[in-house]
């Protein structure tokens, strides 16, 4: 479980202010500056602009300064290294995430919580630090994967494939998802499979075959309706890749989960 034991969101500093902490302070701190400041190191010094990130681990030298005005929001946490780790965030190392807004804004629910302190307020801020480190550890990987020229073209994207999954009752022909991006056929189905390892029309079944297997379980609801109102719009059709992808028709499926068998007594 993570705990947080100060954290600070948007706040400031006497001009020019100096952090110096050569032995840390005993636990993880998560900062980002949003103002320019200095990290100084043994011999060296590195500029960190507006934007910028790093994670100090616990035992190491906290050692910052603001080139002119001094403000940042920070978390400092406990935690065990091993939930650390499978993030893989860089420690002492100054990065600048693409996505300093959902950052930013997940620092601002921390610090809420950790003020109020409401109702489960230490298992809302274990769940919090966790989004924080999936944030960083998503942007870092596609930053890695991708050239920085596709960075925006991925954002596009990863909101085109958001409005397609989310709406996938609806008819999505090739021409309609094109156009959210605004990109040809070829280029919109290489680009796809590039970013996602998948393509629209596999993800877009499997998103139809959640949500009818959702509504199947509403005794209620026919088989038809169930079918249609996830953009199945045949029903043999929907049948036969049902009965592909779950073994068992979909009447079979509605009526396991919704009379499950009971034991006899």
């Amino acid at each position: 479980m993570f705990k947080a034991n100060y954290c600070g969101y948007n706040l400031s500093n006497p001009d020019h202010d100096v952090i110096y902490r050569p032995n840390g302070s005993g636990d993880y701190l998560f900062l980002l500056f949003q103002t320019p400041m200095e990290i100084l190191r043994p011999r060296t010094g590195q500029h960190a602009q507006p934007g910028a990130c790093i994670l100090y681990p616990p035992g190491l030298c906290q050692h910052y300064r603001a080139v002119r005005e001094f403000r940042n929001s920070f978390v400092h946490f406990s935690a065990d290294p091993e939930m650390i780790a499978p993030y893989a965030v860089p420690e002492n190392t100054v990065f600048y995430p693409g996505n300093q807004e959902e950052i930013n804004y997940i620092l601002r629910q921390i610090y809420s919580e950790y003020l109020t302190k409401d109702l489960h307020y230490e298992r809302k801020i274990t769940a919090l630090i966790h989004l924080l480190l999936i944030a960083v550890s998503r942007d870092l990987t596609q930053a890695s994967q991708h050239r920085g020229e596709d960075l925006p073209l991925l954002l596009l994207f990863q909101n085109a494939r958001l409005q397609i999954l989310s709406h996938c009752e609806e008819e999505w022909s090739t021409e309609r998802m094109c156009r959210l991006v605004n990109l040809g056929k070829s280029q919109f189905f290489s680009y796809y499979k590039l970013f996602f390892h998948s393509t629209p029309k596999a993800e877009l079944l499997a998103a139809r075959l959640d949500r009818a297997k959702d509504l199947l379980t509403n005794e209620a609801m026919q088989v038809q309706q169930a079918a249609a109102l996830s953009g199945f719009h045949s029903l043999p059709h929907f049948t036969k890749y049902f009965k592909e992808m779950c073994g068992c028709t979909p009447s079979e499926y509605a009526e396991h989960r919704t009379r499950p068998d009971q034991e006899k007594t």
